[in-house]
């Protein structure tokens, strides 16, 4: 089935955005300044901030969006490096990160268009020990794909519907009941804490992936966990492929790689928006596959890593949402066996 047309004008933008500001700031932090750590958050946090988040039509709303972004974001990659070095110090930040971030202050409201991307940069940074150096070069990366993103949101944007100052960024602008949110609050809190200690107790080098199969479980809301899940390692899979075979007929030539790699960021920040889940996964596997021949030259197996990793990630984050669905069913089940009890009487 075809996506509406105004979702396929939101996926051009953000490919356009992407494709644009994240080569270039990989390239800035690589090659000119030679801080790979910095390179790296300059990348996320680029999508994070061009591609994950549902801005508001109203400039104004947006630009402080982008910056509320900028700005929790630089204090989550700052404790998150902090706390990467301690496993257990790790996880309760995460369970601590992931539970305050579906707090009513963040779940309504303009704030809630950045949850999920504020989440991302604290688990990136925890997710994998970091020496205490890098925390200024991670935070760097990070700031500079904020600044930049102010700009960018104000030329790079197409205006597929009307302003309004009231507009509602997310779907959790709606009220959220306090045992909703508790729920919530409590099943990401676990899923990260469970991500981060299963990525150290299995010794993953690239932990941070088991964080990115998490969090699209979790933000399937209204959707089964099950059903994400497959789809999710679905294109996962057939990203793996597409980047196997290409690794494979580039082979050691790196300036195709680079050549390759805005092509891949602008299809898989389009794909996600305008073409579905399971096209966007695949296009994502390739570009971070590429990303990471780029970075890692002789890591020709980072493909089937990641595909390891966001397997490893889903399946907690599966197990961890069935649970809180089958949590929140509970009170349903007792408050209609204490109505059939009190008919019976």
């Amino acid at each position: 089935m075809a996506r509406p047309a105004f979702l396929r004008l939101s996926g051009l933008a953000r490919g356009v955005r992407a494709a644009i500001v994240v080569p270039s700031l990989f390239a800035l932090g690589l090659l000119v300044i030679k801080q790979p750590q910095m390179a790296g958050f300059s990348v996320f946090g680029t999508f994070a901030h061009l591609v994950m988040v549902n801005y508001s039509a109203s400039e104004r709303t947006r630009s402080m969006q982008a910056a509320l972004l900028t700005g929790v974001g630089a204090v989550l990659v700052s404790v998150g490096t902090l706390v990467s070095a301690n496993t257990w110090a790790a996880v309760a930040g995460a369970v601590a990160a992931g539970f305050l971030i579906e707090s009513p202050l963040l779940a309504s409201g303009p704030a809630a268009a950045v949850r999920t991307a504020s989440l991302l940069s604290f688990m990136l940074a925890a997710a994998v020990p970091t020496p205490l150096r890098f925390v200024l070069p991670q935070l760097a990366g990070w700031l500079l794909a904020g600044i930049v993103a102010q700009p960018v949101l104000r030329l790079l944007w197409i205006p597929i519907r009307p302003m309004s100052e009231d507009d509602a960024p997310s779907a959790h602008s709606a009220t959220v009941t306090r045992s909703q949110w508790f729920g919530n609050a409590t099943c990401i809190g676990i899923a990260m804490g469970l991500a981060i200690l299963a990525a150290r107790l299995l010794d993953l080098k690239h932990a941070f992936w088991v964080v990115l199969g998490v969090l699209p479980v979790l933000n399937a809301r209204g959707i089964s966990p099950g059903y994400t899940f497959w789809y999710e390692q679905a294109g996962t899979l057939l990203g793996f492929l597409g980047g196997a075979c290409l690794v494979a007929i580039v082979g050691a030539h790196q300036v195709w790689f680079w050549i390759a790699l805005p092509v891949l960021i602008f299809c898989s920040a389009y794909a996600s928006t305008a073409i579905g889940f399971v096209a966007g996964q695949a296009a994502f596997t390739i570009f971070a596959v590429v990303l990471f021949c780029i970075l890692s030259p002789l890591d020709r197996h980072v493909g089937i890593v990641r595909v390891e990793d966001i397997a490893i990630g889903g399946v907690l984050s599966f197990l961890v949402a069935s649970l809180q669905r089958l949590g929140q069913g509970m009170p349903n089940q007792l408050r209609f066996v204490r109505i059939r009890r009190g008919a019976t009487q």
